[in-house]
């Protein structure tokens, strides 16, 4: 059986990120999801610009409590984030678990939001250009927070098991680089989706 030789980063500190093959992979993915990202909010603002009426008639704009709930709350899970990634440095390993699972139940109570907010959608995704778009830029973001739950309590479960040091941080660091995208990518889709047909 052919053996394949692994690459040693147990040297590799959260400082030595450009060398390290997991940083630049998460930076890649960042990329490539901030390009759908955008393709997503030109694709609605064209064809919020050019409709003779969006959204289509007899549609209010919708409604602006919950989306901007989320927006606070997915700001908020950036902060406590960044702090969780603040205590590993400091050798706080309690810390680092608080903050991971503290940035969960933000994200969590967003998952929830979402679902009712969709739940009381007026429409069917294939009922109309809007319809479509609100259902998949929404099922893209809902998709997106559950992914970064799903990692950050790997994170979280390596972290209580005592995996993470001030030396050995790079699973944070990275968990972290996708955590601020997920939660920024909802300002570009907040604006667009919820003040753009207000404005207009």
């Amino acid at each position: 059986m052919r053996q394949f030789a692994g690459t040693d980063v147990s040297g590799l500190t959260r400082f030595a990120k450009q060398t390290h093959p997991l940083y630049a992979g998460i930076i890649g993915l960042i990329a490539i999801e901030l390009t759908v990202v955008a393709m997503l909010v030109v694709s609605y603002s064209y064809l919020m610009l050019t409709a003779p009426e969006w959204p289509p008639a007899g549609l209010a704009p919708a409604p602006l409590l919950w989306p901007s709930v989320n927006l606070g709350l997915l700001l908020t899970s950036m902060v406590t984030m960044r702090w969780a990634g603040n205590r590993i440095t400091a050798g706080d390993r309690r810390g680092l678990i608080l903050g991971l699972l503290a940035s969960v139940s933000l994200h969590a109570l967003v998952l929830v939001f979402r679902a009712l907010e969709m739940a009381a959608y007026e429409f069917r995704w294939d009922d109309h250009a809007y319809g479509s778009l609100m259902w998949t830029i929404s099922g893209f973001h809902f998709t997106h927070v559950a992914s970064a739950i799903v990692g950050t309590l790997v994170v979280a479960i390596l972290a209580v098991k005592g995996y993470f040091t001030p030396e050995r941080q790079l699973g944070v660091v990275v968990d972290t680089l996708y955590w601020n995208f997920v939660s920024a990518a909802w300002i570009p889709f907040y604006l667009a989706l919820y003040w753009g047909p207000r404005l207009i």
